[in-house]
């Protein structure tokens, strides 16, 4: 059986490689277009807490008054999908 020897340069390079490879983010974030805020943004400008302000907006979207749609953004070190809302013109 023919064993091939392996440097540690080879190792390092390798391991160089792969740290690359999986430091790099595998699903870029979305852009989210003007009008469009998740339930954090809408209850931070409120002054409300998330949970009333999400209630409020679910109220809202299942009155036809807004919808909802899903934007990869950032979130600390992840891409995370997180719902957004704007409101929909009468």
């Amino acid at each position: 059986m023919n064993k091939r020897k392996v440097t540690a340069e080879q190792i390092e390079d390798s391991l160089a490689k792969w740290c690359e490879i999986l430091s790099a983010p595998s699903v870029t974030p979305d852009k989210v277009p003007a009008g469009w805020f998740s339930v954090a943004q809408l209850a931070d400008q409120l002054g409300k807490s998330i949970c009333n302000t999400s209630q409020r907006v679910r109220q809202m979207v299942a009155a036809g008054k807004a919808e909802k749609r899903m934007f990869r953004i950032q979130l600390a070190e992840k891409v995370r999908p997180v719902p957004h809302y704007r409101l929909l013109a009468k």
